[in-house]
């Protein structure tokens, strides 16, 4: 008898095995099980993260429920206070703090080093009464209906409640929206877990309460297949609404805009489509969508990833209280399914090595591609309604890792050659079976763009110098007598120069050895030559890809695609705007009125920056420093003038994407940093001249206190060997005396650089 009261005494009273909790900050901390004692209450926790990173408990760390602190006693895996390394991309671990009553229906977890996880509750509790609570049609299994304090949400609106009636467990609601319209909503007793909802005297329907995260299971399978394709039509769009319902400060903070992040299929980058909320988290607006696409809900705060179909109107809700997401509208059980049964990630990464043996590499790939598919196939039978739809999804989005995975292995081959065997299995499990539409996927952009470009690079080409050649051949191109002795004799001058730069002894001769090449007339015809017969060498490079994409098979749309992809680059790296013939050929090749749109406006937005005349801005400089190659000696009369004042030099270019971002948020730069007494000094790297007075024009990088310089090539080249420049951007902060700081200036952590600034004044 004293042995089972003693094993009963170490039950534990109260036991959450299904755990909702509403706002976390810090969001890779899970509490996935709550275990209420007498004497203690522990908390299992699970935090995702990424191998090698390191996560630490602080001793306060408390739970707080109804107005006390629970103190934290023990800790199983780490230590209280001490940093935990973590050997694999997730840890578990249990927390015991002091004893909450059990009678405890919710409660927070705050940690002062950051981790916050507010509204713990136990979702398997039924609710008190309706406010803040969601109802599902039993008999569809949608999400039928919400109630808030003073606003119910139905059919994809939030209605305001004008008057609230309760008997007994059972409420009338007459409710009103934006244009005037009124119903009236009657709720029934709760019966055996349900109610009944009756709308404007409709049939009642009997619903049951959303007490999870997400939407459970629907009751009946849907065997549908496919997702709407529209053709690609880029006057399509969806119509979004929804709540972002009681926000906490701490989200508030991530800014009032509600934003959709989307890849564009022929840029093959990402845009965003935003709307600012109301003071209560609501938004509505309509977003143009070319066709169903993936897409990122408020990434960072409700970081929901999921796609949308065009032509259709969809309510998202995350309810910051309860700690639940849910999707209304058009047809979005995919949407609901999509985030209540996750994909599985862990073995979507297969690394890469150096000179892999892309033949193992391909087993390892195919491995951890099982190891997903029987990861599908074993929630498949325990969620046996789920739509096949969302199962077509997800095997797809699973071939996406697979294919990310070999072709990034590709590159770490040796020489870049892939086994034939390699090849044909792309080919056959990825080129032949692209996923419909091509935007479904946001990877699968890449996949396709990556995957022509390194088949294009291991094929054998003509170069450069034999393509201008077969130009002239043909009749396209009319070469001078200098220009065709300059393409004989490059050849020969090139090896000369490698020949005696290998038998030079000094870093002073092989820089002597270069300097009268580069300077040599055969180099400056040769330049001169490229920039001449700029536009039929980019179309060469164009043409180059579409033959690739030709040999492989494809339809007519994916290489519309393809084609407008490779002009929307070559536009875009050379930050200028192409010529007639350039645009008569996109027209003439690309079918598909929506991919040749993106090109012509790309286009348009160059041409337009060429027109904007800066030639009398302040800010653009003229290189002065004839005849000198020591780049020492060049930074220091470049900042001499700025002796006194703090510089940050920028070393960037206009071929390089990170560079552009940065200047992006120039405007941004300039004001929190106004009250420093400093110049911006740019630098550009390897940029023609119109590519870099465009640059600066579309980023608006200008100001009395902002200087740009486009030295030559050997110059800007001197200077950033002297300053040791390995990526860019690269950021160097130099103090009033011209001493080049070893510190950390990068403006893209803004706030650190503001504070480290506002240290020196």
């Amino acid at each position: 008898m004293l042995l089972v009261c003693v094993a009963m005494a170490l039950q534990a009273q109260v036991v959450w095995n299904r755990v909702v909790s509403g706002f976390a900050h810090g969001s890779v901390l899970e509490v996935t099980k709550v275990a209420m004692y007498d004497d203690r209450t522990e908390l299992s926790l699970h935090v995702g993260y990424v191998k090698g990173a390191w996560i630490r408990v602080a001793p306060n760390t408390v739970l707080k429920a109804d107005g006390k602190d629970y103190g934290l006693k023990a800790a199983t895996v780490l230590t209280i206070g001490e940093p935990y390394t973590l050997s694999e991309d997730s840890v578990n671990f249990m927390l015991t703090f002091e004893p909450v009553p059990t009678t405890t229906r919710k409660f927070d977890f705050v940690e002062p080093g950051g981790w916050q996880v507010l509204h713990i509750r136990n979702a398997d509790q039924q609710p008190e009464g309706i406010i803040d609570t969601y109802w599902r049609d039993e008999a569809t299994g949608d999400w039928l209906i919400g109630f808030a304090k003073e606003h119910v949400i139905y059919q994809n609106e939030v209605w305001d409640i004008k008057n609230l009636k309760e008997k007994k467990d059972a409420y009338t609601l007459l409710v009103i929206n934006e244009k005037n319209i009124h119903k009236v909503v009657e709720v029934g007793k709760m019966k055996k877990g349900c109610r009944t909802i009756t709308i404007d005297g409709e049939k009642p329907i009997t619903c049951s309460p959303i007490t999870g995260k997400n939407l459970p299971d629907y009751p009946i399978k849907d065997l549908r297949t496919g997702f709407v394709d529209n053709g690609y039509d880029p006057t399509d769009s969806v119509t979004i609404k929804g709540w972002l319902k009681d926000m906490p400060k701490e989200a508030w903070e991530n800014g009032r805009e509600f934003a959709v992040a989307f890849e564009n299929i022929v840029s093959d980058s990402q845009e965003n489509a935003f709307t600012v909320m109301d003071s209560l988290g609501r938004f509505s607006f309509k977003m143009a969508l070319m066709n169903s696409t993936e897409v990122f809900i408020d990434w960072g705060r409700s970081t929901v990833q999921t796609f949308l179909e065009p032509g259709k109107t969809y309510f998202f809700l995350n309810d910051f209280e309860t700690g639940q997401q849910l999707w209304m509208g058009d047809d979005v059980r995919v949407q609901n399914e999509l985030m209540a049964h996750k994909r599985l990630r862990a073995e979507a990464k297969v690394p890469q090595t150096p000179d892999i043996d892309l033949m193992t590499y391909l087993a390892r790939a195919d491995s951890a591609f099982r190891v997903q598919m029987d990861y599908h196939r074993a929630m498949q039978q325990s969620h046996p309604t789920l739509s096949q739809r969302y199962l077509d999804y997800v095997a797809g989005y699973y071939r996406m890792d697979q294919a990310t995975n070999m072709l990034e292995a590709q590159f770490f081959a040796k020489d870049f050659k892939a086994p034939r065997e390699y090849v044909d299995y792309m080919n056959r499990e990825f080129w032949q079976k692209p996923p419909k539409p091509y935007t479904i996927y946001r990877d699968f952009a890449s996949i396709m763009h990556t995957y022509l470009n390194f088949t294009a690079i291991t094929r054998v080409q003509e170069n450069l110098l034999t393509s201008i050649k077969r130009f002239a051949e043909e009749g396209k191109l009319a070469l001078t007598p200098a220009e065709q002795r300059a393409l004989d004799d490059y050849p020969k001058e090139v090896k000369r120069v490698e020949t005696e730069t290998k038998a030079a002894t000094t870093d002073e001769e092989r820089k002597a050895i270069a300097e009268a090449f580069n300077s040599s007339e055969t180099v400056a015809t040769m330049n001169a030559l490229l920039k001449r017969c700029s536009s039929l060498v980019s179309l060469y490079a164009v043409e180059q890809i579409m033959e690739v994409a030709d040999s492989l098979g494809c339809e007519q749309s994916m290489r519309d695609i393809i084609v407008a992809h490779q002009l929307y680059q070559l536009i875009d790296s050379n930050r200028e705007a192409e010529d007639s013939m350039v645009m008569a050929f996109a027209r003439q090749q690309i079918k598909l009125p929506a991919a040749f749109d993106i090109v012509k406006k790309q286009n348009d937005k160059y041409f337009a920056l060429r027109q904007r005349d800066v030639s009398k801005s302040a800010s653009q400089k003229k290189a002065d420093q004839a005849n000198m190659s020591d780049g020492e000696k060049i930074l220091r009369q470049l900042i001499e003038p700025y002796k006194g004042k703090l510089v940050l030099l920028d070393v960037w270019g206009t071929w390089c994407g990170p560079c552009r971002e940065a200047l992006s948020h120039s405007a941004e730069e300039y004001e929190r940093l106004k009250d420093i007494d400093m110049v911006f000094l740019y630098l550009a790297n390897k940029s023609s001249d119109e590519a870099w007075k465009n640059a600066i024009k579309e980023y608006n990088v200008t100001g009395d206190n902002v200087v740009h310089y486009n030295l030559p090539a050997d110059q800007q080249s001197a200077v950033e060997h002297f300053l040791g420049v390995t990526a860019f951007p690269t950021y160097k902060l130099i103090d009033r005396d011209g001493t080049i700081l070893d510190v950390n200036a990068d403006p893209r952590d803004l706030e650190g650089l503001a504070k480290m600034l506002e240290k020196m004044q």
